[in-house]
């Protein structure tokens, strides 16, 4: 788990084309980011149960809901769907839903939907704290699976 100075290292180093923005409310679920962010442009990341493990899915926050049956298809394999908040905090030191985009050492499913957009929004592992980054250096900091139609 990566405290904040230690992500904007790592995203300086890098040489991720991004911003961490700082907001006086916290956000936690969607809403919150609405008060912020146009949320066509935010990406939270949620964590889903398989049988090979846990993986991150980056997904545009105008889903209404998550489609197992062509994540699995995708995959390859069988999803159990969300993954136990007690289990993602065990293997990335992070609250669930406090995922941040990077740094979280997950592979991901990225939603393709997306990758139009000059730059997205999404968690940095600290609700105060917001990151604004490309997504194909998302896609590149992490170890990608996928994308999600």
């Amino acid at each position: 788990m990566m405290n904040l100075e230690q992500l904007r290292e790592y995203l300086t180093e890098s040489k991720a084309d991004c911003e961490i923005i700082e907001h006086e409310k916290p956000i936690l679920k969607t809403k919150d980011a609405a008060e912020y962010f146009d949320l066509e442009l935010c990406a939270p990341v949620f964590v889903i149960a398989t049988q090979q493990g846990l993986v991150a899915m980056v997904m545009s926050a105008q889903r209404t809901d998550m489609d197992v049956s062509s994540i699995k298809t995708v995959l390859g394999y069988d999803v159990k769907g969300l993954a136990d908040p007690k289990v993602v905090k065990q293997a990335t030191g992070y609250e669930a839903g406090r995922i941040p985009l990077v740094g979280h050492n997950l592979p991901i499913l990225f939603d393709k939907q997306l990758t139009i957009h000059d730059f997205i929004y999404g968690g940095t592992g600290d609700e105060f704290h917001t990151l604004k980054i490309r997504p194909e250096d998302v896609i590149r900091l992490n170890n990608m699976i996928d994308f999600i139609e």
